[in-house]
């Protein structure tokens, strides 16, 4: 390959920004981490950089409300589980009507394994 200045040279590196074949004349630094070929270039990489590490942080923040989110609803699940226990065990000596009891029961296993589950799913999560 040929340096895209130089068309004669060697190319013996590529930028890391914009992908140009570059001859050892034309490496700005040739003891840098990331070898570029132009100021723009070094510039580019440095707001890429900047960008990510921006981004990194937002995805911190998206995930830390995506567990309280989590334990929220688990909270939830398990406040209207209770409360559907309690209306079944209410019905079973109010109203002894048996499709209303198993309703309300049935609607508590579900609203507590749910409260389960979202339970879990924010251990999972938790960067802590």
């Amino acid at each position: 390959m040929k340096c895209f200045k130089h068309q004669t040279a060697e190319a013996v590196a590529i930028c890391a920004y914009c992908g140009r074949a570059l001859c050892p004349d034309c490496i700005q630094s040739p003891t840098a981490a990331r070898v570029v070929c132009s100021n723009d270039c070094t510039a580019a990489l440095a707001r890429k950089a900047e960008t990510f590490s921006h981004l990194s942080s937002v995805s911190q923040q998206l995930l830390q409300k995506s567990v309280q989110s989590l334990r929220a609803s688990a909270f939830y699940c398990y406040l209207c589980g209770g409360l559907s226990a309690g209306a079944a065990v209410a019905a079973w000596f109010m109203l002894p009507l048996p499709f209303l009891i198993y309703f309300a029961a049935a609607c508590a296993v579900a609203l507590i394994v749910s409260g389960i589950w979202y339970s879990r799913a924010a251990k999972k999560q938790n960067p802590d």
